[in-house]
């Protein structure tokens, strides 16, 4: 290869990698009043960098000690005092406390498996006194939100994940409501009238929208409308968040019958709810005729949130208690203090530098071509943490770090072998083929296992441990590409040199034909 086509390849190859790391790390002000925020910035952090989002739920006839010392004296002598909490058999649906607290007990195992199916980083669902359960979130904030240098904020990522817990802690049934007063059902619910008479077991006062509106049910009191449907999921497409819904072919025909009434009536709305919280309003123009049903949703997380909730409702997740409503949702700081996400980046910053660094000294010139892999696989690795929306925790980064110490690995085993034929008199050229050819199959060996194992984790795996399956998925990918990359750099930047053995430091320490 020339010396022209050598720089021309190199250069490509390093501007490439300059453009990607300035957007992937470096943040700046646009003009006076924008600003880029670089990916590394963007990626959501999980509990270690960012905290939690906590809330409690207390099932009816249970209390705080705040909300028990706000009560009369009357009220107080119906309470009395459990662990940290304050329970009123008579007040709830149960005849002792010890039948209460076996429905928390169990109740807090189908909320940990709503909490599992979201696929959050980290989460933790906790029963406390053994009358409560307090349920947690990472904050999930990025590192610009917590700076104030993303337009959408801190206040907005917490809310984010308070909307969270509303979600997956819904309890009750699922139901198909309307605020529309104009709508009679039949008592056969296959006939429909239009006035403002309603047979008064069809009426609740559940306060659905938050304005105190009254609801009226779609489904009858003897069926089910988690029968309606097979699953629910949520995806992102086109910009656009979809929560997708497939129906039972039951679901379908009663879906049909309802639909054609809200698009009959005066507000041609759907309210489906889990038990007092309104997962979707539908809007319905039309009636509803298929084997699935696809609706937007304002965030994928929310989109998430409700298609795990709703999963959980329709394969009999309901909650055995009734809960009291949703109390403010607090947070708390990351465990290694305000910032712990700003030394991590430094300690990423330091471990990949140190591995260059340490190249460059051993294998000279050779080492540079090292580096560039190294910094190429980073990059890989924080760009599939923001395109893939995982939640960054110390796990994950302990993951990064181990693929690239898995590289880094591999390449010093290539390495040593050419070493090895060197000495035997050969060529810079012949030993690098030979010891290519004598080392692929051991490093093709150790990247499959490593990618069964990261496959395994990603798909069985639930919170942190899936987190860091899938980023070992696409890291052991980039490792072995980057490790063949390697060989080629190796070529292309060391063609123009005469002295093939001082490019990579090696000795030819016996001398033959060549």
């Amino acid at each position: 290869m020339s010396k022209v086509k050598s720089a021309i390849i190199t250069a490509f190859v390093v501007i490439a990698i300059i453009v990607a790391a300035v957007f992937g790390v470096a943040s700046f002000n646009v003009g006076a009043t924008q600003r880029y925020n670089s990916i590394a910035a963007e990626i959501p952090l999980g509990s270690d960098y960012s905290g939690y989002v906590y809330t409690t739920i207390y099932p009816e006839g249970v209390i705080s000690q705040s909300d028990y010392d706000a009560l009369s004296e009357e009220d107080k002598s119906s309470y009395q005092q459990h662990g940290g909490v304050y329970v009123s058999v008579e007040n709830s649906d149960y005849d002792d406390i010890d039948s209460l607290s076996a429905a928390v007990a169990n109740d807090a195992g189908v909320l940990s498996k709503r909490f599992a199916d979201r696929g959050l980083s980290d989460y933790s669902v906790t029963v406390r006194d053994g009358l409560s359960i307090t349920a947690a979130v990472p904050s999930a904030y990025s590192y610009s939100e917590y700076k104030g240098n993303n337009s959408s904020g801190r206040s907005d990522a917490l809310s984010l994940a308070a909307n969270t817990l509303g979600y997956l802690l819904a309890d009750g049934e699922l139901t198909l409501r309307t605020t529309d007063t104009s709508i009679t059902l039949g008592e056969d619910d296959s006939s429909t009238t239009y006035d403002t008479t309603r047979f008064a077991d069809e009426y609740t006062d559940a306060d659905i929208l938050g304005d105190g509106s009254a609801t009226y049910p779609f489904v009858g009191a003897s069926e089910n409308a988690a029968d309606y449907f097979s699953s629910v999921s949520a995806y992102s497409f086109g910009g656009s968040n979809v929560l997708s819904f497939s129906l039972t072919s039951y679901g379908r025909e009663r879906m049909r019958y309802i639909s054609s009434i809200a698009a009959s009536s005066d507000s041609q709305v759907i309210y489906m709810c889990v038990g007092d919280t309104q997962i979707i309003a539908i809007t319905c123009t039309s009636t509803i005729d298929s084997d699935s049903m696809q609706f937007s949703m304002n965030t994928l997380s929310a989109a998430r949130d409700a298609a795990t909730v709703l999963n959980s409702v329709v394969g009999g997740g309901t909650l055995s208690a009734a809960y009291q409503p949703l109390g403010s949702a607090l947070s708390s700081t990351a465990a290694g203090g305000e910032n712990a996400a700003l030394m991590a980046f430094i300690a990423c910053i330091v471990v990949l530098a140190a591995l260059c660094v340490a190249a460059i000294i051993k294998y000279k010139k050779l080492g540079g071509v090292l580096s560039l892999s190294f910094i190429i696989l980073s990059l890989v690795m924080l760009y599939a943490l923001y395109i893939l929306a995982v939640q960054t925790t110390f796990a994950v980064l302990a993951t990064c770090a181990v693929l690239l110490i898995v590289f880094a690995a591999a390449n010093l085993f290539t390495l040593n072998e050419v070493r090895a034929q060197c000495k035997t008199g050969k060529t810079m050229q012949a030993s690098v083929k030979a010891a290519y050819k004598r080392t692929w199959l051991g490093v093709l060996d150790a990247h499959v296992v490593m990618l069964v194992a990261a496959i395994l984790l990603a798909t069985v795996a639930i919170g942190d441990a899936a987190a860091c399956g899938l980023i070992a998925v696409v890291g052991t990918i980039a490792s072995y590409a980057l490790w063949w990359f390697t060989r080629l750099m190796w070529h292309v930047c060391s063609a123009p040199q005469r002295n093939k053995f001082a490019f990579g430091g090696f000795k030819r320490e016996v001398y033959g034909d060549d």
